[in-house]
């Protein structure tokens, strides 16, 4: 507290905001989940990593326990390693481009550690987003993990 020269004036204080209560949460914009799956269908499931890229990038700033960018880089550097080799398949053969088992088995090895630690990530957010409301599993906030992992940004 501090005092100003007149003992007869109101004392004062610094303010800190310390972002780990429910305030943090409406800095992310809100969104149509039916929105989120048009444009991940209409983007071919690009949207979905911007959508989580963008929801890091604000929790990052307002949460103190911060998602790691190592993890969002790596997801999102197999997701585009495992795009590219899909596009390969597909234009294959327009191209004169022979596309092999090996190629294959590529393909499906990135788009599988794409695919889980895309759901590390998720969890990640989903993690801090209970952090930033203090929920439990009592709360109206609570988001269950079946759910989150079934239907994934949708359900975020």
């Amino acid at each position: 507290m501090i005092l100003d020269k007149s003992p007869y004036s109101a004392p004062s204080s610094e303010i800190s905001n310390h972002n780990t209560g429910g305030e943090g949460i409406y800095q992310l914009p809100r969104f149509s989940a039916w929105g989120v799956l048009f444009l991940m269908i209409i983007t071919l499931g690009i949207y979905y990593y911007y959508w989580l890229y963008s929801r890091t990038v604000i929790i990052n700033r307002i949460c103190d326990r911060k998602v790691s960018s190592i993890l969002s880089g790596s997801v999102l550097v197999l997701f585009v390693v495992s795009f590219i080799l899909s596009l390969c398949q597909v234009f294959a053969e327009e191209i004169g481009f022979t596309y092999d088992l090996q190629l294959a088995f590529a393909e499906a090895i990135f788009n599988l550690a794409s695919s889980i630690t895309t759901l590390f990530w998720l969890f990640a957010i989903r993690n801090r987003l209970h952090y930033m409301c203090k929920s439990n599993k009592r709360s109206l906030f609570w988001m269950n993990g079946f759910i989150t992992f079934i239907a994934n940004a949708i359900y975020l």
